[in-house]
């Protein structure tokens, strides 16, 4: 009796408890097995019973056929369109009507028997001049500049003085930092800028200027350089240093 006890337990420590699981779990399947198939059977008479006729056999009863579906008639399927902006061409440039006097003018420029830059001196009209140097710089490059403004800003103001040959303008935003306190006075200062935090941080300086009681300006010298000079070895040095 001790022998056997002893072999049981060698053999469990031997093939392990999985072994033994194997045998447990193969019975609860077979089980399982046979429960499945009762249930199926179970249904199979269940569904047997239902329908408009459940005893037909027994009964005599008629199962009426199932009904005729009509299957509608093929419609062959149309091509799909193809996107306008494949097809068609970029939309032409669209202008104000021009003179003939204008139309000339600018199939002089076009063609570079008038420079662009005298139109403002033959025309004597600063805004006439750009509207024309305008289309005809849109027909050399075959692009639309429809989105630069090119009214409401006086030409005039900037003939000869900061931009030459103008074909429109550009907003920028305009911002205002201070009070700064300068001298006794009080300023707001404009800053026209595209640059983030550039008015934000300039008006944190006016404040602490403010704070402390304002700032005061001294003159120490005055002087402008307009080009770079080239001092070259042998040469005598400049009469006056630039800074």
């Amino acid at each position: 009796m001790v022998s056997l006890i002893a072999s049981v337990i060698y053999l469990l420590g031997f093939f392990g408890i999985g072994f033994i699981q194997s045998f447990v779990s193969r019975s609860n399947s077979d089980s399982w097995d046979i429960e499945d198939e009762n249930v199926e059977q179970l249904i199979i008479e269940e569904d047997s019973r239902r329908g408009p006729c459940a005893a037909a056999t027994t009964l005599g009863c008629v199962v009426p056929p199932p009904p005729v579906r009509k299957i509608a008639p093929m419609v062959p399927q149309q091509p799909a369109k193809v996107a306008l902006s494949q097809t068609e061409k970029p939309a032409p440039i669209i202008m104000p009507a021009l003179s003939e006097d204008d139309e000339e003018i600018i199939q002089f420029v076009v063609q570079g028997k008038t420079p662009s830059y005298s139109l403002e001196s033959k025309l004597g009209d600063c805004m006439k001049a750009a509207s024309i140097r305008k289309e005809a710089l849109q027909r050399i490059t075959g692009k639309s500049l429809e989105g630069l403004p090119l009214e409401g800003f006086d030409y005039e103001s900037i003939l000869g003085q900061c931009c030459e040959m103008p074909v429109g303008y550009v907003q920028i935003p305009v911002g205002i930092a201070g009070p700064l306190l300068l001298d006794g006075r009080e300023y707001s200062v404009p800053k026209a800028t595209t640059e983030g935090c550039l008015v934000a941080s300039t008006n944190r300086g006016c404040k602490a200027i403010f704070v402390s009681g304002g700032a005061d300006s001294v003159l120490l010298r005055d002087g402008m350089t307009r080009a770079p000079v080239v001092w070259l070895s042998g040469s005598p040095p400049p009469k006056e240093s630039l800074s």
